[in-house]
């Protein structure tokens, strides 16, 4: 098992998904409120968040078309671009952002159609036999697809407004973007040298500790199996300071943590301590409808969140907003089947909490 840090890659990453922190406060505050009160997020995120907020303000509408404001939603086009045309190998944002601009009609709808597809179809990894399907699909069928995806109409539509016209769509976002990179590198300028050593220190400490340093650095929250016997690349976030990704389904995997990660564990394990809030924590989660009858389909062994979404009749955003609550809550734990990744429920756990509640309530025996 090896870690490298990539800092270039960290960068653009981070200009890449800079346009979305435009929306982050209302997520944030939403967040807040599932912890009762709890801060997860510290006064330097708030305060980087309000000042991209300024800045970005009057790009707003333009950002709209690009970028989800609940940020959950895996068809934003950055996402539609980068499992193909990763982030790897670049100097910087602007040789990037030329590599987008020379792709041709064909060349973009091909990556378009892969991430559908691979969405659609619920695969983590990336695959050779859907970039095959993806570069001979025609407009007619991935407009069928489309039309069926769990999504949001305006999802649809923004998709639909993508393949139609491809190459005015990526001139669009590059203009957008080549106008916003002034104001990343503004922003980003104080954040570099503690990227740049924080990557270092990270790869460093789990050079040395191997997969056990996942384990203690993360509180015994994470999944050692989250970590593959490979090499991993490792990007450091200035934007998604409290960000812990897993990223396997593009052509370069990697994984995404962000400055403030270690301290959000921390926050995580002293909350955890507290054996009631524990407990509040979790029926809270379950108290909400729709986040109960997930679990139930994830109990019955679905774990596709296209399924479960249709079968609860909303989008697959939604689902994932609710399985990351649910992962918070620790009522289901995250896991590898035949390469993988999937969500078991943790009945160790809910037996635990179960128990502790009937002591709470004195059950007679």
């Amino acid at each position: 098992m090896n870690f490298k840090f990539y800092f270039k890659e960290s960068k653009l990453y981070d200009f890449l998904y800079f346009p979305g922190l435009v929306f982050s406060k209302e997520r944030i505050e939403k967040s807040q409120g599932e912890y009762a009160g709890e801060e997860f997020y510290m006064k330097g995120y708030i305060n980087l968040i309000n000042r991209v907020e300024g800045k970005l303000k009057p790009y707003i509408k333009d950002i709209e078309l690009f970028y989800d404001e609940q940020y959950t939603n895996s068809y934003d086009f950055v996402e539609l671009i980068t499992d193909i045309y990763t982030i790897f190998g670049y100097k910087d944002e602007k040789e990037y952002l030329n590599m987008l601009l020379d792709l041709d009609e064909k060349q973009i709808k091909s990556s378009i159609a892969y991430s559908i597809l691979a969405s659609n179809e619920n695969n983590k990894e990336y695959s050779e036999e859907i970039m095959k399907k993806a570069e001979n699909i025609n407009k007619d069928q991935l407009i069928s697809i489309i039309k069926e995806l769990p999504v949001e109409p305006s999802t649809k539509w923004n998709l639909f407004m993508i393949i139609e016209e491809p190459m005015d769509h990526m001139r669009m976002y590059v203009n957008l973007m080549s106008s916003l990179l002034p104001i990343f590198e503004e922003i980003y300028y104080s954040y570099e040298d503690e990227v740049n050593n924080y990557g270092h220190y990270l790869v460093d400490f789990f050079n040395k500790n191997g997969s056990n340093g996942l384990k203690e650095i993360s509180y015994s929250i994470l999944d050692l199996d989250l970590i593959k016997d490979e090499e991993n690349r490792v990007l450091i976030s200035a934007i998604k300071q409290y960000a812990l990704l897993v990223s396997s389904g593009s052509k370069n995997n990697y994984i995404v943590w962000g400055l403030k990660t270690e301290e959000y564990f921390k926050r995580m394990k002293e909350i955890n301590e507290n054996k009631v809030n524990e407990r509040v924590h979790v029926f809270k989660n379950l108290g909400d409808k729709t986040r109960y009858e997930v679990l139930k389909l994830l109990a019955m062994g679905e774990t596709s969140t296209k399924v479960i979404a249709k079968a609860l009749g909303v989008s697959s955003a939604t689902i994932s907003y609710h399985i990351s609550n649910l992962l918070q809550a620790k009522v289901i734990k995250p896991g590898i089947t035949n390469d993988k990744y999937n969500y078991t429920v943790d009945y160790i756990f809910l037996e635990k909490i179960i128990n502790e509640l009937k002591e709470d309530m004195m059950f007679p025996n």
